[in-house]
């Protein structure tokens, strides 16, 4: 029953639907016009192609031989760039060693210049020592017997005031001119009685000043140093006190009647004591301040000494000066030991050690004209003849 039902639908919807409507087919053959325009599109569509393959060809081609120059213009700039460096180096190196030239040539002419100056200042001394000794070999040829006598009065007389003023040496000084007084009275030359005069004016004045013994100074005054441990310094053990040391107690137990008598002897004679003095007391003296005193005495004696041969006048009175202020003093001079050494310092303080000496000797300045002129005049006369 369903089937039938099925079927009676669909003849119902079959005729229902409307018939289609077909059109009429007519074939239209192609134009001629389109076909070569198609031709000519697909004509450019390959030419185009072929274009773009060859465009990409050639821009491959000139790309690779743009990079092969690109890389070999690199490689001719970093050779001259390497060229141009090393060009910089040498020329730097050429700059170096030119300067070194030059500084060695200048220190080489430095060199050459100060040995030039030396060579010319030998030969300045050299014609210097040339003329002297032209000059000496005239003087040896034109000069007198009588010249190289003055010559050797020049000496002594020259020796002489070395004498004096280097070696303090007095005798010697008259003793060598007196020698050449001798040799100018030996020339027996009436024009020389003025140089003669000062001679003997200059060996007086020697003679007028005070003797020096500075030797003799020394050795008195080592005597007393010697000496300074036997004074007696004030202020030491009064003679009670002594004497009390000397009767000392016993410390045997033996002995305690004998040491009871003296104890009581002592403080019976010392409870009520009455001593005159009629000089100054004088607090007691430690052995240290004892030993002070002598060693500042013999330094005193010292100075004294050390200024005698420097002739030091005022040294030497400040020291002997301060000896007997000391000796005055702290020291006992009713002993006849200190009372002799106190004289003795005294006497010594008047001494002079120091002497004004010339400051030059009149013969001198004379003799050396005297010979200056008889050197000119002998020249004059060789150089005439």
């Amino acid at each position: 029953m369903t089937e039938n039902k099925a079927s009676n639908e669909l003849k119902i919807e079959e005729k229902i639907v409307m018939p289609k409507k077909t059109l009429p087919q007519t074939d239209t053959p192609a134009s001629p016009k389109n076909k070569k325009s198609a031709k000519l599109a697909i004509f450019i569509a390959l030419l185009s192609l072929v274009l773009l393959f060859v465009a990409l060809v050639l821009g491959g081609y000139f790309y690779q031989k743009d990079q092969k120059l690109n890389a070999q213009q690199q490689l001719q700039i970093n050779h001259l760039g390497e060229q141009l460096s090393a060009q910089v180096t040498k020329q730097h190196k050429q700059a170096e060693y030119g300067q070194q030239l030059q500084s060695n040539f200048k220190i080489e002419m430095e060199q050459i210049n100060s040995q030039l100056q030396q060579v010319q200042n030998e030969n300045k001394l050299y014609k210097t020592d040339i003329q002297a000794l032209q000059r000496t070999l005239a003087e040896a040829r034109v000069r007198h017997p009588n010249d190289w006598v003055l010559a050797e009065v020049e000496y002594l007389v020259s020796l002489a005031g070395r004498k004096i003023w280097l070696e303090r040496d007095i005798p010697t000084a008259i003793a060598l001119l007196l020698t050449a007084d001798k040799r100018i009275v030996e020339l027996s030359d009436s024009s020389l009685s003025v140089l003669r005069s000062m001679l003997l004016d200059d060996i007086n004045m020697l003679e007028a000043l005070p003797k020096r013994d500075p030797d003799g100074l020394v050795i008195a005054l080592s005597s007393l140093e010697r000496r300074i441990d036997k004074l007696v310094v004030l202020g030491g053990e009064t003679a009670q006190a002594a004497e009390k040391k000397a009767t000392g107690i016993s410390t045997d137990i033996n002995d305690w009647q004998e040491n009871l008598a003296k104890s009581w002897s002592d403080f019976v004679n010392g409870f009520i004591v009455i001593n005159k003095r009629e000089t100054q007391l004088q607090a007691l003296l430690s052995p240290q301040q004892r030993w002070y005193l002598k060693e500042k005495l013999r330094n005193d004696l010292a100075k004294a000494e050390f200024s005698i041969y420097r002739e030091q006048q005022d040294i030497y009175d400040i020291a002997l000066h301060s000896a007997t202020d000391l000796l005055k003093n702290y020291f006992d001079l009713t002993d006849n030991t200190t009372s002799h050494f106190y004289k003795t310092i005294q006497e010594l303080g008047q001494r002079k050690i120091s002497i004004n000496y010339p400051d030059q000797l009149k013969t001198a300045p004379l003799l050396d004209r005297i010979i200056q002129q008889r050197v000119q005049k002998s020249l004059a006369a060789g150089s005439a003849e």
